[in-house]
């Protein structure tokens, strides 16, 4: 995994070159390293496999050497004891004297003594010690009948003798009778610094000279008794594994620190016959000393196999990256628009192939790229035309302006110096504009039949039509587009929702050829005029429905309300005369009606002039419009009207035309339905608003039951909502009902 995340950023970085020699070498580098790092693990593995080996066997040879170099030290003491036998203690020292230090017993370089049996100094060399009478009960032995398991041998007496640490060597004194009555004990100095002319050291430092290891020798509680550097003698060492394998009796090498924190190869071994151990070490990098320059010399040839093949690599490389290189700067010059970029490469190989290959390409890319321009250039022309077409035909929904619009542009995005618009009309051409013709050739066009003109085809086909003049049959058309000097028509069908409103016929006085784009063109922009056409023609009938339907409603009312109230008016008038003679009270109750009818005429008249003229509704203030309406409701029937309005002033116009159809709705329902005989109409000002109120008593109803068609009161919800106002209606059978309108100024924000 750690391979190949090398690899990838080498080759996320890196050129083709560096990729193959990524994707070559680094494996092989890493093989190679790997190889040089296993087999520099196993030669430092076999070396210090070997130099455990070796300095095992060595400091067990040399544990056993010690061991019978300190039987040495038993002969002089035994001697001393035979030469003792039989003698009273108090006689041994001068046999003391006579032995030491130059005798035999010159190696105990710090003394001896003569203990008695429970450990009394009998005798004692030298004698300034000042030993005698002093008490050593732990230095007595027995006598052994045979040769002991171990040296009578101590390990350092630390604090025994006053001022010194020795080591003591100890043989049984015994009598002629072969009682031990007393111990022989040798001493030797085991003090910092001391020197190598003590015999004792001089036996172990015999065997150390002219080795290049450290030698030392512990006592059995890991203290120092020798070592070269003597100022270590008495330190306490126990810490070091090998001294404390050495005292458990082990024998062998390790790989581990010395007491100076030195990394070393430490043999160690017990010394037969005590409680001593011996260690030796070897500096690691003494070891390895030898063996640094085939390390070297192969480290030297892990990096000639890395850097080796790299250069012939790339050297290598280099011949096919190259060509590759001049190929993507090609590539980067036709990405940035350089089309007539093409290379040579002479390899006789794939390269060679895919050189050729590139500057077809090229070439190819260079052709498309020029006809592409030329195609974006021409639709770019062709939308602007149509933008153009759609914005002049949408600036009106007069269909003579827009045929007007239309014609006038296409000639100029054409650059076409004639033509003329015709609407299609029971398979006639009626002329709506023209551009470019003379008047005397307008009067003779201005209708055609259709199967006379070159627009039948165009009619049929509902695409663009060119043709020649020239290629008109003879007759009287023919004859007058050759006077006007056209020489060739283009006839364009206006076509929307599947069907041709007209044409445009365009005409040139010198012959061109057209193209098939511009005839996509033309169809596009006649498709485009088409719609707007429809349009127009929809806006008309639309304006003609409207009016239609707005004179039927007039009508209605007249019937309803103004024709009604003057029939009735006319039949009172006509039996005045006669009742007037007969009951002129009656007559003048009649004449009373005859007014109050004339006067709703009057009132619904101006209504219905207020209905034509919106206008006068919006200019009229909300309490002369309600009075109105009161007025007019009296003329219609027998009620009794009271009005109570305020002056309510800077209502917007939307809120006061809603409550005055939300009245009239209102007061409409009355009559007809109510069967009432008085109506209350009340208009107040409020400090957030206006309230409007109309209440009857008449029948009444439950709104819960309203028939099916009756939109009157749906009517007065819907106008409320729209401008934000609440209204309520309240109504019982028998009870009437009461109908009110409540606006607030801070309805505003959610009207709509």
């Amino acid at each position: 995994m750690a391979r190949t995340g090398v690899i990838r950023r080498l080759t996320k970085r890196g050129g083709l070159r560096a990729k193959m020699i990524a994707w070559v070498l680094v494996p092989t580098a890493i093989v190679l390293a790997a190889v040089g790092a296993v087999a520099f693990y196993a030669s430092q593995r076999v070396t210090e496999d070997l130099v455990l080996e070796r300095n095992q066997d060595r400091t067990q040879l040399l544990a056993n050497q010690l061991s019978a170099d300190l039987e040495a030290y038993e002969p002089p003491l035994r001697s001393v004891a035979l030469a003792g036998a039989g003698l009273p203690l108090h006689q041994l020292q001068a046999v003391l004297d006579r032995e030491w230090p130059n005798g035999e017993l010159a190696g105990f370089d710090a003394g001896v003594m003569l203990l008695d049996h429970d450990g009394t100094v009998m005798a004692a060399v030298p004698d300034w010690r000042d030993l005698g009478g002093k008490h050593f009960p732990d230095l007595i032995v027995e006598r052994s009948t045979s040769r002991p398991e171990h040296l009578p041998l101590t390990d350092i007496l630390v604090d025994e003798l006053p001022d010194i640490d020795v080591i003591a060597f100890r043989q049984p004194l015994v009598d002629t009778m072969g009682e031990t009555h007393g111990t022989v004990v040798g001493l030797f100095h085991a003090e910092r610094g001391a020197t190598r002319t003590s015999t004792f050291y001089r036996r172990i430092w015999n065997l150390y000279i002219g080795r290049r290891e450290t030698a030392y020798v512990v006592d059995g509680d890991g203290r120092i008794i020798f070592h070269p550097d003597t100022f270590f003698i008495g330190d306490d060492f126990s810490q070091l594994v090998a001294v404390q394998r050495a005292l458990r009796g082990e024998q062998g090498a390790l790989r581990g620190r010395s007491i100076e924190g030195r990394d070393v190869v430490a043999g160690f071994a017990p010394v037969p016959r005590t409680s001593w151990g011996l260690v030796t070490e070897d500096r690691w990098s003494e070891i390895t000393q030898t063996s640094r320059p085939y390390s070297r010399f192969m480290l030297v040839l892990l990096a000639l196999g890395g850097i080796v093949p790299v250069v012939v690599v790339a050297l290598g490389m280099r011949r096919i990256t190259r060509p590759i290189a001049r190929l993507t700067q090609a590539a980067e010059e036709i990405a940035a628009g350089n089309f007539s970029q093409t290379i040579d490469v002479r390899t006789g190989d794939e390269l060679e192939t895919l050189a050729e290959q590139f500057n077809s390409m090229a070439a190819q890319l260079q052709a498309s790229y020029a006809h592409l321009e030329q195609r974006v250039e021409d639709r770019t022309r062709e939308l602007a035309t149509l933008n153009a077409i759609a914005a002049v035909v949408s600036r009106s929904l007069e269909l003579d302006a827009i045929m007007e619009a239309a014609l006038k542009e296409t000639l100029s995005s054409m650059a076409i110096e004639a033509g003329a618009a015709f609407r299609l009309d029971d398979h006639a051409l009626h002329l709506m504009a023209h551009v470019g013709l003379s008047g005397s050739f307008i009067q003779r066009v201005e209708r055609l039949s259709l199967r006379d003109s070159i627009a039948a085809q165009a009619v049929d086909e509902a695409a663009p039509v060119v043709r020649s003049v020239a290629d008109y049959p003879d007759g009287v058309l023919k004859s007058l587009l050759q006077d006007e000097g056209l020489q060739l028509i283009i006839s364009v069908p206006l076509v929307a929702k599947g069907q041709t409103l007209g044409v445009l016929n365009l005409a040139t006085r010198e012959p061109r050829p057209v193209t098939a784009d511009e005839r996509s063109l033309l169809a596009s922009i006649g498709q485009q005029a088409g719609m707007a056409v429809d349009n127009a023609r929809l806006y008309e009938q639309a304006e003609a429905a409207a009016a239609a339907a707005e004179r039927n409603r007039l009508a209605r009312e007249l019937h309803d309300a103004v024709s009604q109230t003057l029939f009735s008016a006319s039949m009172i008038a006509d039996v005045l005369p006669r009742l007037w003679e007969r009951d002129r009270d009656e007559a003048r109750r009649r004449l009373e009606m005859l007014r109050r009818l004339t006067r709703g005429a009057m009132a619904e008249m101006r209504t219905l002039l207020l209905e034509l003229r919106p206008s006068a509704l919006l200019s009229a203030e909300l309490d002369e419009l309600l009075d109105q309406l009161c007025k007019a409701a009296v003329g219609r029937a027998e009620l009794e009207v009271d009005l109570e309005t305020e002056r309510v002033s800077l209502l917007p116009a939307d809120v006061k035309v809603a409550l005055y159809r939300i009245a009239q709705e209102a007061l409409n329902n009355v009559i007809r339905h109510a069967g009432a005989s008085r109506i209350a109409v009340s208009l107040r000002a409020r400090a957030d608003g206006v309230a409007l109120r109309v209440q009857d008593d008449g029948r009444g109803f439950d709104p819960s039951e309203v028939p099916a068609g009756h939109f009157g009161l749906g009517n007065m919800h819907e106008r409320a909502e729209a401008v934000g106002a609440d209204l309520r209606v309240e109504s019982a059978i028998g009870r009437g009902t009461i109908v009110t309108v409540v606006w607030r100024e801070a309805n505003k924000g959610r009207i709509g």
